[in-house]
């Protein structure tokens, strides 16, 4: 009975509804072509890259951010993301390979080049990209209620100095740790003396400093630091001076200069305080090509403008100032723009 409702129908009829075999096939072919069209048009991106910055909300947050805006931009076929980090370890996880683009401070990428604290190896696929920002300065900051004027009297007291040194294996905390070396001082003897060593992020440390259970904060920053500056409103600071011979040493050791926070910068500098200095840098995994890092200073190189909108530590960053990157060898495709745009012989 089947066969028998099929045998005398035309061909290209439905037995149902006449709608014609033909129409169907274009149909479905329509259909295909426009399957295939939407594939086309939502391609995986070829080029990913990934830019380690720092703790969120923080000004590293920011500055990552505008970066990677400055790389979508001008790279609009590339998926360009950020990821929390850290400046100590951005060096190690962009040699891994696993990101392609992070910030550290310079100090840390000559300690990257010789396998220095934190790092237990050289790090042999890190690469300077540009300079981000420069005048990060040392501040030894003590509540004026413990009497300290200066860092030598520290180990003459043998004072229980209670101090945070920020983040473990930071240029905060490099740093740090090497000015208490210079001037004859250790984590032992800090502990030996009764006062303890922290590794605390800064806004904590102040709530510490306010509730007196710290004595001191230690930290490379750009001034005037904006959290110092509001905490001083509740309690009194003091800002220590570095020795010109406790300069000099750190400077040749980490790779810093020899700088000055100005009389005025905080309610606590009546006086200008000599420091040392250090700059922000981003750097590159060594196995990215040649072109991808042309592009990547060229994005940055036509956005400058911009990125002195994104945050205030940028304002100051021109040209010249890109191929600045400490102790790291630039990358060739980072090289290669600066020649071309006569920043670099």
């Amino acid at each position: 009975m089947i066969r028998g409702r099929w045998r005398n129908r035309p061909m290209g009829k439905s037995p149902e509804c006449g709608v014609s075999a033909g129409w169907v096939s274009w149909s479905l072919l329509l259909c295909f072509l426009l399957l295939v069209a939407s594939v086309g048009c939502h391609r995986r991106p070829t080029t990913k890259i990934t830019l380690s910055g720092g703790s969120l909300a923080g000004a590293w947050s920011a500055i990552s951010e505008g970066v990677a805006s400055c790389l979508r931009r001008e790279m609009p076929g590339a998926a360009i993301t950020y990821e929390v980090g850290l400046d100590g370890a951005n060096a190690a996880i962009v040699d891994s390979g696993r990101v392609q683009l992070g910030l550290i401070h310079s100090g840390l990428g000559q300690m990257a080049v010789q396998g220095e604290y934190p790092y237990e190896k050289k790090l042999d696929n890190v690469r300077g990209i540009s300079l981000v920002y420069s005048n990060s300065a040392l501040h030894f900051v003590v509540n004026a209620k413990t009497g300290l004027t200066s860092l030598e009297q520290i180990k003459q007291q043998k004072y229980p100095l209670r101090v945070s040194v920020i983040y473990r294996g930071s240029m905060m905390e490099i740093a740090s740790k090497a000015v208490l070396e210079a001037y004859g001082i250790t984590y032992r003897d800090i502990e030996s003396w009764g006062g303890k060593v922290y590794f605390r992020a800064l806004q904590p440390s102040l709530e510490l400093m306010k509730d007196d259970r710290l004595d001191a904060i230690s930290l490379v920053v750009q001034f005037p630091e904006t959290n110092l500056n509001e905490a001083s409103l509740r309690q009194s600071f003091r800002l220590l001076p570095l020795s010109e011979q406790v300069i000099e040493r750190i400077n040749q050791q980490l790779g810093t200069y020899k700088s000055e926070i100005p009389a005025g910068t905080y309610r606590f500098t009546p006086q200008a305080v000599a420091t040392f200095s250090d700059s922000a840098i981003l750097i590159g995994y060594a196995g990215m090509s040649d072109d991808l890092v042309y592009q990547i200073t060229g994005a940055l190189f036509r956005n400058i403008a911009y990125l002195h909108t994104v945050h205030r530590a940028l304002s100051k960053l021109q040209p010249p100032d890109m191929p600045q990157v400490g102790h790291l060898p630039l990358h060739p495709g980072a090289a290669r723009f600066y020649r071309e745009a006569s920043l670099l012989p």
